[in-house]
């Protein structure tokens, strides 16, 4: 008799896992968004650096729950964060005061 065995897919993405992501992403997010009014610019490009990483992360692994291919699933969560950091990186240059916009 063959005991069930369990994939390493099973093994990395447990609930209580993907909930402290989550929990990291959201800290992240908020931090990046305060820190450029705070005029941190090196910080918060050093934040977004680290949001960026847990975004993929995060996104790569909501793309695999819904059964998306490992290898789709990371080249969606990477197309998407590199277009969530440019966005980010524009609002904290605009935010830190580096940016001006004139008509």
């Amino acid at each position: 008799m063959i005991k069930y065995k369990t994939t390493i897919a099973e093994h990395l993405l447990t609930p209580h896992a993907y909930k402290i992501i989550r929990w990291i992403a959201l800290c992240e997010f908020v931090i990046v968004l305060i820190l450029p009014w705070f005029k941190l610019m090196d910080l918060s490009i050093g934040a977004l650096g680290c949001h960026s990483l847990t975004l993929m992360d995060l996104l790569t692994e909501f793309f695999q729950r819904h059964y998306v291919n490992f290898f789709i699933s990371l080249f969606l969560g990477t197309i998407l964060t590199l277009i969530v950091c440019v966005i980010f990186l524009v609002y904290i240059i605009w935010a830190s005061g580096n940016m001006y916009f004139e008509k």
